[in-house]
């Protein structure tokens, strides 16, 4: 029997190399596409719960709005009506908004599921049928009064140029290639509207608050009523009506880590993005997402015999 020369050996086993090198190389990219995934969705989540709060900051002040002309003079059964339907158009753009950034979060988990997968092809459809949606509806937002509020800039958020690295599975790579432009878009949009809403909620507390703030503030102060042992509650209370309102700031937050996000997407696509650069996006939300969660109605709780809320002991 001949024996194998080095370069029939070199042939047997440099496909196997060539693997194990490719599949290591994909295996490296995993957790950038995880952390990546888990920042995307904590901010899709901030960015949502705010959303239903921006609405509800809305409804209070134009409500404030209503019962202050109403003290003044007559407010007839039309105009009425008009600010209804003011409000739930307003209520529905804003709807629309949060249905655009839920499919966005979607989508960030759809891609991770794509990258760390074993069968990519079964969420490859998953994945292409979320970005055609996600397209569509964000044409949709695009159209509402909101958007064209906002002052929007696709020049920052270009990486169409950008060549996609580290990336061997081909359903990834072209799905990165395919809607690179389109997600960092959709981030651009975000800080732009993000920073219209802050400015609208901004306007709406202050404007729900300022009756709190003459009664609380410059009526004690004017008619000297604000004595010794009340000035400091006095103080703090000035500070609050000239501060910029939470929700506000936390929106604005917000704006702050689309812009991150649309960063950090960059770098993702570049085989550049570093674990302190997505963990400052978490870490930023977090804040806004206890915020958020302390809002929330607190959950009845059932007992053994099935009473919601009961403690389970007997009432007087």
């Amino acid at each position: 029997m001949k024996r194998s020369s080095a370069r029939d050996i070199l042939r047997l086993i440099l496909p196997a190399l060539l693997l194990a090198a490719l599949t290591g190389c994909a295996t490296a990219r995993i957790p950038d596409f995880q952390a990546f995934a888990t920042a995307g969705t904590t901010y899709t989540t901030a960015v949502s719960g705010l959303i239903t709060e921006v609405g509800n900051t809305a409804v209070d002040a134009n409500s404030v709005k209503l019962l202050q002309n109403r003290s003044l003079a007559p407010v007839s059964l039309t105009d009425f009506n008009q600010q209804d339907k003011d409000m739930r158009n307003y209520l529905g753009e804003l709807t629309r908004i949060q249905a655009q950034v839920t499919l966005l979060g979607d989508y960030f988990t759809a891609l991770e599921s794509l990258a760390t997968s074993n069968a990519p092809q079964s969420f490859q459809t998953q994945v292409q049928g979320l970005a055609t949606t996600l397209v569509g509806v964000t044409q949709d937002v695009k159209g509402t009064t909101i958007a064209n509020a906002s002052q929007i800039s696709n020049a920052a958020g270009s990486v169409g140029g950008l060549v996609v690295k580290g990336i061997q599975g081909k359903e990834l790579k072209k799905e990165l290639e395919a809607r690179k432009q389109t997600i960092s878009d959709i981030l651009q949009l975000h800080q732009a509207l993000l920073a219209t809403l802050s400015s609208q909620t901004e306007a709406n507390a202050r404007f729900t608050s300022a009756v709190g703030y003459d009664q609380q503030v410059i009526e004690p102060f004017i008619a000297g009523q604000v004595q010794q042992a009340q000035q400091q509650g006095w103080m703090t209370e000035r500070l609050n009506g000239l501060s910029k309102p939470l929700l506000a700031e936390q929106v604005t937050t917000a704006a702050e880590a689309a812009r991150s996000l649309q960063q950090a997407w960059a770098k993702l696509l570049s085989n550049d993005l570093t674990a302190a650069e997505i963990q400052s996006i978490t870490a930023d939300l977090a804040p806004v997402i206890a915020s958020l969660e302390a809002l929330k109605p607190p959950t009845q709780t059932s007992t053994n015999n099935g009473t919601n809320g009961s403690t389970g002991e007997t009432q007087p």
